[in-house]
């Protein structure tokens, strides 16, 4: 009878520690969820920027006003911006494309349009003028 006894006294105090480890653990969990509610905010409470942060917005093709260069196709998203490049003059517009948006140097937009470095220069730098001029900016700089 004695090894039984032993056996149900090791049965008991394992199931004793198993219980303690899950009251521990149950205390630290609900601690934990505790601690989160303190430092988190709902969703309906967050302020109007920090919700702009958080937010994602579609983008789609038709939103964007396109300029075909080539072979390559511009998006341009400001309707202001847009509406400005299209009363430029065709040259002088795809000269600004070129080298805002292709990330192109005067050098080679000259070999494309078969022009002098210079000419592109000084078409490029009077097109910015009048470019800012048309979208209402200051034309001194």
């Amino acid at each position: 009878m004695k090894p039984d006894r032993h056996a149900k006294h090791k049965q008991h105090a394992f199931d004793s520690f198993c219980k303690k480890v899950l009251k521990c653990e149950a205390c630290n969990g609900y601690r934990e969820i505790s601690r989160r509610k303190k430092h988190s905010i709902p969703f309906s409470e967050l302020p109007e920027d920090a919700m702009e942060q958080l937010a994602t917005y579609d983008r789609y093709p038709w939103e964007y006003n396109t300029f075909i260069l080539g072979g390559d196709v511009i998006l341009i998203e400001n309707d202001l911006l847009a509406d400005a490049l299209n009363a430029l003059p065709q040259d002088n517009r795809d000269i600004l494309l070129m080298y805002w948006f292709l990330e192109m140097a005067d050098r080679e937009i000259a070999e494309r349009m078969n022009l002098a470095r210079r000419t592109i220069n000084n078409r490029r730098l009077k097109s910015y003028r009048l470019l800012k001029e048309l979208m209402g900016g200051d034309t001194d700089a």
